[in-house]
């Protein structure tokens, strides 16, 4: 009885883990197109390309490694994330405008 709780470890080391989910579009407005990534994607990708007088593009993809500040250009920002569908969030500003109301509220809370 014994025997198979042995190789219960070993079968957890060689069964293979689910690949990460991201969202994979290019598109003028935020896009939601959930797809498998390849297995030895790490990252999920947000580009944002913003040229002067054009409209913003969002290219989202699944991503081996994560653009660093200096692959920065002067129209284009990139955000990376690991976790399943991270990359559907577009505005960060609105988060930063939530959590800033939210510590103004609890200040006045006191």
């Amino acid at each position: 009885m014994r025997t198979p709780l042995l190789w219960l470890p070993l079968l957890l080391l060689v069964w293979p883990g689910q690949a990460l989910q991201c969202h994979e579009c290019t598109a003028t407005k935020d896009c939601f197109q959930p797809v498998s990534c390849g297995a030895q994607t790490h990252y999920c990708l947000t580009t944002w390309n913003s040229p002067p007088g054009q409209e913003t593009i969002f290219i989202k993809s699944c991503a081996y490694t994560c653009p660093g500040f200096q692959e920065s250009l002067l129209y284009s920002k990139a955000s990376c994330c690991n976790t399943d569908l991270c990359n559907s969030v577009v505005n960060h500003r609105v988060s930063w405008g939530v959590l800033v109301f939210s510590l103004w509220a609890a200040h006045l809370s006191r």
